[in-house]
């Protein structure tokens, strides 16, 4: 596979192009013919009660883990698992239980929303140890509740496919830094740490909104290109 960063050299945004205004420096970002990709593996079945419950504690465990690196000798309250929240209630059963713990809240916009809400709730503050325990406490008593298993290794071997035939070439194109990427067998195998992903990285011409949204637009990570295709079929 020939390296993909040669093909920074045919990038259409530039710094001078961010530099002349978020609206021009969107219309430099350019996309890429999207190849000719095999249909989306099938996914291993639902997981069942029991294994969404093992998952549950398995996310539990990870969450102080979290905890446990910043004060290793913080005690872990019993499992304060109170119920699922799902899309539609997460953000407001999240909100009321970190103000109750005195956190303060911190609204993500990862997109604009017409009616001008949030895309998820978060909290900040100074990371003291207290704080990282409430916070543990909120997370694992609401979470999110898993009933679609891990992508089995023929999924992983299409998203692999679709990140080096489209998206990382996509990124390059725009003048965005792409690794080499490991073999196929290798990736697939680091799953779930994701031995390579090709991002922005920390190019500052896509901290704006606008020329993110383009990019987005233009080169969609697989989980978007998924989305797209799923909502043209509904």
């Amino acid at each position: 596979m020939a390296s993909l960063l040669l093909l920074t050299a045919c990038a259409a945004l530039s710094p001078a192009d961010a530099a002349a205004g978020p609206t021009e420096a969107a219309s430099a970002v350019v996309g890429i013919e999207m190849p000719d990709l095999a249909p989306y593996p099938e996914p291993d079945p639902p997981l069942s009660e029991a294994e969404s419950e093992t998952k549950r504690l398995e996310n539990a465990d990870a969450r102080w883990q979290r905890v446990l690196a910043s004060f290793p000798d913080a005690v872990r309250p019993a499992d304060p698992f109170e119920a699922y929240v799902t899309d539609e209630n997460r953000n407001d059963v999240l909100r009321a239980c970190y103000e109750a713990a005195g956190l303060q809240i911190e609204k993500v916009h990862a997109a604009d929303n017409a009616d001008g809400s949030p895309d998820s709730i978060g909290w900040t503050g100074s990371g003291s140890e207290a704080e990282l325990i409430a916070a543990y406490a909120c997370d694992t008593a609401y979470p999110t509740k898993t009933t679609r298993p891990a992508p089995n290794d023929t999924e992983l071997g299409w998203i692999y496919d679709y990140l080096t035939d489209f998206y990382a070439p996509c990124l390059a194109a725009n003048g965005i830094e792409v690794p080499e990427p490991p073999e196929r067998e290798v990736w697939v195998e680091s799953y779930p740490g994701f031995a390579w992903f090709p991002s922005v990285g920390d190019d500052p011409r896509f901290m704006d909104r606008d020329i993110d949204a383009a990019l987005q637009n233009a080169c969609p990570d697989p989980d978007g290109y998924l989305l797209t295709v799923a909502r043209s079929t509904e």
